[in-house]
C-alpha cells in the first residue's frame, strides 16, 4: 500500500481513541478542538464550504484559532503520525461527500454514549467545531451568513454550538429534534456550495 493509498484509509476505533488523547492532553495548546466530535464539526465545515483550504492551515487552526500556538510532541514520529490521523479522517470526509453525500451521518451518529447527556454535549461540541471551520473560511461565508434564507442552513448549528439565544428555549426533545435534522442541512449547505 503506498503512502497516498494509506491516507485514504478511515481512522479505527482505536485510532480515533488515540487521535482524541492526544487532542484533549496536556501537549496541545489551551484553545485546541478538544474532541473528535469537535474536529468532525469542524472538518465537515471545510468539506462542505466555499473553500479547499490547504493542510498546514486547516491543521494549524485545529491547534489554536488566535494565537498561532502549536502543540508539545513527544517526537518527530508522534507529529507525523498525529498529522497523518488528521488528514485520514478529514479524507474520509472529504471521500463521503465525493460519493455518496446523502449517506453522510455526523461522527456523533455513528458511537454509543453512556446517556442523553453525554450525546448532548458530543452533539454541541460537533456544532461548535462546524462553526470553527465556518470561522476559518469567514471571509467566503460572510454574504451567505448575512442573507437571511441561506443563513437558515447554518442555524440548527449556531443553536446546538449555543452561539445564539434560541438554544435557552429548547426544550431537550426540540434539541434532540434539531440533532437529527442536522444531517440534512449539511447536505444541502454541500448542494450549496457546489452548485454555486
Amino acid at each position: 500500500m503506498s503512502l497516498s493509498d494509506s491516507l485514504q484509509q478511515p481512522l479505527s476505533d482505536e485510532e480515533l481513541e488515540k487521535l482524541e488523547s492526544f487532542l484533549a492532553s496536556a501537549s496541545t495548546p489551551e484553545d485546541c478542538l478538544f474532541s473528535i466530535e469537535m474536529l468532525d464539526g469542524y472538518m465537515t465545515a471545510l468539506v462542505v464550504g466555499p473553500d479547499e483550504i490547504p493542510h498546514d492551515r486547516w491543521i494549524s487552526f485545529i491547534w489554536d484559532q488566535e494565537n498561532d500556538n502549536v502543540p508539545t510532541f513527544s517526537s518527530e514520529a508522534e507529529e507525523r503520525a498525529i498529522r497523518e490521523l488528521l488528514i485520514r479522517h478529514m479524507n474520509t470526509i472529504v471521500l463521503q461527500f465525493d460519493t455518496d453525500p446523502d449517506e453522510f451521518f455526523p461522527v456523533f451518529e455513528q458511537f454509543g454514549y453512556a446517556d442523553e447527556e453525554e450525546k448532548r454535549i458530543a452533539v454541541e461540541n460537533w456544532a461548535l467545531g462546524f462553526t470553527v471551520g465556518i470561522e476559518l473560511a469567514h471571509a467566503s461565508w460572510k454574504a451567505f451568513l448575512e442573507d437571511e434564507e441561506t443563513a437558515q442552513l447554518v442555524l440548527p448549528m449556531f443553536i446546538l454550538a449555543q452561539i445564539t439565544d434560541d438554544f435557552d428555549e429548547l426544550t431537550a426533545d426540540e434539541m434532540d429534534n434539531l440533532a437529527l435534522l442536522m444531517p440534512e442541512f449539511i447536505i444541502k449547505l454541500y448542494d450549496y456550495w457546489n452548485e454555486a
